[in-house]
């Protein structure tokens, strides 16, 4: 959204609106420009948006009675809204994928869908635990289609957004936006435009990666997956920073969703400092309570990035991405563990932690091979590059 012109034509109108308007109707205002501008791109899908988001505000509350029927209404609408983001974005990949021969095939979704059901689902969990305090319409839907967070996120809660708005325009909130604005767009136009996307050049394609792979020297392909993470890591980024620093425009605090993951020093850390509003989302609703079944952190652990990959798509190259990223914090967990029992007197400072954060890096960044692949070719093409990075070679194939 944000390389089109009405995006930034929208919000400069609308913020001095925003503001003119009495408080108890600024939600309602936000509310519906942002529905209607999301309806301009996606049409017919924010209808159904729009009706399930109904169904979820007047029958959530019945949730929250002592009967024993109240259970039976929250689980029909989490049921509710899990089958509306299977339909529309796991089932037709999964049936292209049975009809075509090609991986190559994309299926469309519609716009912002794993957002909004995250945050809906969100919504409906604490509704039935009693912990959302009063709320009107208005509110509710101005924070299911808030349009600066609704394609990328970040995934907001809904107690944050009530507790984070305020009620008068303030000048120092206005230039803290607008400076966060100001460093997504430089992180866009200047790291991302005149820096990176240069240095990567043809290699923006995995085709010609792939194509020269088994007489590429290993270090070049390392370059490359450095520089693609790079470029993924300061895209998504740029957006939160632009989604964030807007949100703030209107007096609306949004959750953070990076905090410089590049400085982690091990990969549970990483994943505490990167895209933030998923991972405490699966720690809370899908962690935790795995926990709670199977008193197995790893297992747990497993289940969690299986949801965080398939929450982006329904494919194996993200089946694949959640096993490696969960194999990677469950052997930090299981090394953490044998240090405590052994009592080991880790070193530390600044020197321990900059080798820390390289090695978590290097475990990190060739994730990436699953996701340049994604869409374009199959599973096989991703350990290819993976094994490529370590110096080994696989045969060229479709396996």
């Amino acid at each position: 959204m944000i390389q089109s012109p009405t995006f930034w034509i929208l919000t400069a109108v609308s913020v001095p609106l925003f503001w003119s308007l009495p408080s108890r109707f600024r939600p309602g205002f936000l509310a519906l420009l942002s529905f209607g501008y999301l309806a301009s791109l996606a049409g017919w899908h924010l209808v159904a948006f729009l009706l399930i988001s109904l169904v979820v505000y007047f029958v959530g509350p019945v949730s929250m009675r002592p009967a024993a029927s109240a259970r039976w209404v929250t689980a029909s609408l989490i049921l509710t809204v899990c089958a509306y983001l299977a339909y529309f974005k796991y089932v037709p990949g999964l049936l292209a994928s049975l009809s075509e021969t090609s991986p190559t095939t994309r299926v469309l979704v519609p716009l912002g869908i794993s957002y909004f059901s995250f945050k809906l689902l969100h919504y409906v969990i604490e509704l039935s635990r009693g912990e959302l305090s009063g709320h009107r319409l208005q509110d509710f839907l101005c924070y299911v289609f808030l349009f600066p967070i609704f394609t990328a996120g970040p995934i907001e809660r809904f107690d944050h957004y009530l507790a984070s708005r305020e009620t008068r325009w303030r000048l120092d909130t206005t230039v803290e936006g607008l400076t966060r604005v100001v460093h997504g767009l430089v992180k866009q136009m200047v790291i991302n435009g005149l820096i990176l996307s240069p240095a990567l050049g043809k290699s923006s394609d995995v085709g010609h990666v792939l194509d020269a792979l088994e007489f590429a020297p290993f270090y070049k392909v390392w370059g490359y997956i450095v520089l693609t993470y790079l470029t993924i890591y300061v895209d998504f980024s740029a957006y939160s920073d632009i989604a964030i620093g807007i949100s703030r425009l209107y007096g609306i605090r949004i959750m953070e969703n990076f905090r410089f993951p590049l400085f982690a020093v091990n990969t549970a850390e990483y994943w505490k400092r990167w895209h933030i509003s998923l991972s405490n989302w699966c720690q809370t609703y899908v962690y935790i309570p795995m926990i709670g079944v199977t008193r197995n952190p790893y297992l747990a652990a497993y289940s969690s990035f299986l949801v965080m990959g398939i929450w982006h798509a329904a494919t194996l190259g993200r089946v694949c991405w959640g096993l490696y990223q969960a194999t990677g914090v469950i052997i930090y967990m299981a090394w953490s563990r044998h240090a405590r029992r052994k009592r080991w007197c880790l070193p530390k400072g600044p020197l321990w932690r900059c080798l820390s954060s390289l090695v978590t890096l290097a475990y990190i960044m060739p994730s990436v091979s699953f996701l340049v692949i994604e869409y374009r070719y199959g599973t096989y093409q991703a350990f290819r590059i993976l094994f490529k990075l370590m110096g080994v070679d696989l045969p060229s194939g479709t396996l």
